[in-house]
Order: structure tokens, then sequence, then C-alpha cells
């Protein structure tokens, strides 16, 4: 492995704008109607008890990456072409989420560029940074964290003083009960966005600290969350929970909305340059962990040279993943239900059970040969 190092600072700037990412520019948890808020923080919480399975598993193999430690705890035979999933998982995410900020910019800002042509300049702006090394990323993050912050909260206050939030939008709470809020964490908010953060099992290897990535993971993860539910309740109280689920960018029309004073107006750049920072630092990581599981898989000593390829793998998949923006819409939905929880779910579980019965195993292993050696 590379000696590559992130300090937990980077690694929580990294988890937050990782987070916020595409779930920025899709109606997230809209199932639940007005209480979609609700069920973000109800997807919250799973995503910091998978998150616990995840540090488990890092804290067993330390030096290694996920793809590293499927081998070792199911063998070379099964544990290989599991890994080679996971490599093509983070690929399909990579180019999933380049088709959604693709998406959002034809629609709304460059309908007369060619969508070919927004997806290449973005990954060869990533591809550039990868290249100069994951540290130069970390460190990109660090500075984009507070900007990114500075939007969101200039973004929050000009909602709120522009008068155009309604709260009783967002009454009654609990109109349908507690089953919607679960259905829609099932469905949606605990796999997308929280357990996406299965990426950083290919990074914590990274840490200079690793200690504190319990620290760092879970702060990142709980901030993301209470920044999402906050975006998502000023969605709901501008524009109503069915309006939300009807919008393809409900964000991007909530700051349309804002005027004040017939000065501040149109504020949708605002939202545009947001979410192109935020996925920029999506896809980058989905990206780097399918280098990196590449690169672990078949044994390529040197992560740079396995850049470019993937990247126009990435590309062209983008470009190839749906043939209109309702197609990737209908496949985000099996995508959501079936894809994620697969790899961020039940694999996971499945090397938790693994490495449980390989330590119990090793324990009276050594057990039986410590009695052999006093007889």
């Amino acid at each position: 492995m590379e000696k590559i190092r992130i300090s937990p600072r980077q690694l929580f700037c990294l988890i937050v704008l990782f987070e916020l990412g595409s779930s920025l520019v899709i109606p997230l948890g809209a199932d639940a109607g007005q209480d979609a808020w609700l069920a973000i923080l109800a997807g919250l919480i799973a995503g910091l008890l998978i998150f616990q399975v995840y540090l488990y598993l890092y804290r067993q193999y330390p030096a290694i990456p996920l793809t590293g430690y499927i081998r070792k705890i199911l063998g070379n035979v099964l544990g290989w072409p599991i890994s080679l999933l996971y490599v093509a998982f983070f690929i399909y995410g990579s180019a999933r989420i380049t088709r959604d900020i693709g998406d959002l910019l034809f629609n709304s800002v460059y309908d007369e560029t060619p969508l070919f042509l927004l997806h290449f300049l973005m990954l060869a702006a990533i591809t550039y940074v990868l290249h100069k090394g994951f540290e130069v990323l970390a460190r990109t993050g660090e500075v984009f964290f507070g900007i990114v912050m500075i939007l969101v909260c200039v973004g929050i206050l000009l909602v709120i003083f522009s008068g155009i939030v309604q709260l009783t939008l967002l009454q009654p709470v609990l109109e349908n009960g507690w089953e919607p809020i679960f259905q829609a964490v099932v469905s949606q908010t605990y796999t997308f966005p929280f357990g996406q953060i299965i990426c950083f099992a290919m990074i914590l290897p990274y840490l200079a600290k690793p200690g504190r990535a319990r620290r760092a993971g879970m702060t990142g993860l709980i901030v993301s969350g209470l920044i999402l539910s906050l975006i998502t309740a000023l969605e709901i109280s501008v524009l109503g929970a069915d309006l939300v689920q009807r919008s393809t960018f409900p964000l991007l029309i909530t700051l349309s909305k804002v005027d004040i004073a017939n000065f501040l107006q149109r504020l949708d750049a605002l939202v545009v340059f947001t979410l192109i920072i935020v996925n920029f630092f999506k896809i980058s990581i989905f990206y780097y962990s399918a280098v990196i599981g590449a690169a672990d898989l078949f044994k390529v000593d040197k992560l740079r040279s396995l850049i470019l390829p993937i990247g126009v793998i990435i590309l062209f998949s983008s470009m190839n993943i749906a043939g209109s923006h309702a197609e990737h819409s209908v496949e985000g939905d099996f995508y959501l239900k079936y894809t994620l929880e697969l790899f961020v779910t039940v694999i996971p579980l499945f090397l938790l059970v693994g490495s449980f019965i390989r330590r119990l195993l090793g324990n009276r292993g050594e057990s039986g040969f410590s009695t052999e050696q006093q007889r």
C-alpha cells in the first residue's frame, strides 16, 4: 500500500462533503411526506450503527482495505470475486453521481452544452487531482469544507429571511405514524446517503491516527445528517411535501423563490456552485476507492497507473447508464433498494460473522496448542 496519510480532521471534512454530495440533488426521503426530515434522522441512526461494523472490521485489519480483508476472511476463492464486485460497485457509484450532477447542470444551466462534455470536464478535474495524490484531495477538502459550510449557512439564512417559509407545511408531524418513515429509511435514507460510507472502508487504512477513526467518522455522519435534515425541512416548508416529491431538483426550486427587497433574487447559481463542489468530492471518493480496490486485487504497486483507465471507464459508464433522466431515476430506485443494500449491509454483516468465527477458531487452536505443549 502506498504511503498516504490523512489526518482525522481531513477525514471528517471528506465525510461531510461526501455525504452531502448527490443527497442535495434529489428529494431525499420524499416517500415520508412532510416527515421526510425525520426519515433522514432515522436513516442517520441506522447509518451510525452500520458504521460500527465497518469500524470493527477496520480495527481487525487496520493495514488493508475492504477488498483485502474480504479475501482474508472468506478466502481467495469466494473473496476475490466479491472484492471485484466491490470495485465494480465503486465505479458504478462514480458514474451514477457523475450523471446526477451532469443532468442537473444540463437541465438548469448548460442546456445547450453536450452532456458528454459536462461529464468529461468534471472527471478530468477529478482525475488530475487524484493523479497528484489522495493527500492533495484531502487538503483540498479541508479548504472547500469551510466554503461549503459558509454557502450552506448563507443559503439557509436567505430562505428564512425571505419570508417564504411556512412551518405549517411541516404539520401534522407523524400524521400517518412511524410506518412511512420506516419505509423511507429502508428504501432510501439509510443506504443513501449514510450507508455509502462503505467507501471509507477503502480509505481508513490511510488514516494517520487510527484511534480517532470512530470520532471523525461519527462526527462527520452526524453533522451531514443534521444539515440534510434541516435543508429537507426547509424545502418542505417552502414548497410543500407534494411538490418536493414531484420535483426533480427541489433545492434548486427552493432557492429560486428567494426574493429579498427585489434585490437578492434567482440564487440558482449559489445552489449549482455548492452542488458542483460536494459532488466533486463524492465522485472522487468513489473513484479512488475503485482505484485502491483494483490495485489491491491485481497487485499493482503504483495506484497512479490505474487512475486514467478507471476514469475512462467511469466517463463512458456515466453516459451509457441511462437513456434519459427519467430512466436514470427509475434505475436509481432499483439501485437504492437492492444494490446498495447488498453492498453496504448484507456483505459487511456476513464479513462480521466470518471475522467472529475466524477469531473463535483461532483462539481455540491456540488454546489447544498450548495444552499440548503443557503435556
